[in-house]
């Protein structure tokens, strides 16, 4: 185990019963952020990158999985 995370398990260990739905609340919602701040991320390097379609072509190739 990292002691990083050794160390969010005793944190967790000592936050008082009557806040831990809070928490697990926030760090639900930080990590919700996190994933989509990497996938707005992903995609503006794809876009430098050349790595896109037009919007035909998304049309297009979206109009197979809509049949």
């Amino acid at each position: 185990m990292t002691k990083l995370l050794e160390k969010a398990m005793e944190e967790a260990r000592s936050i008082p019963e009557s806040k831990q739905d809070e928490v697990a609340v926030f760090i639900f919602e930080e990590v919700h952020r996190a994933k989509l701040l990497a996938g707005i991320e992903e995609g503006e390097c794809a876009i430098e990158e050349g790595r896109v379609v037009s919007h035909e072509e998304a049309k297009r190739r979206m109009a197979k999985w809509l049949k």
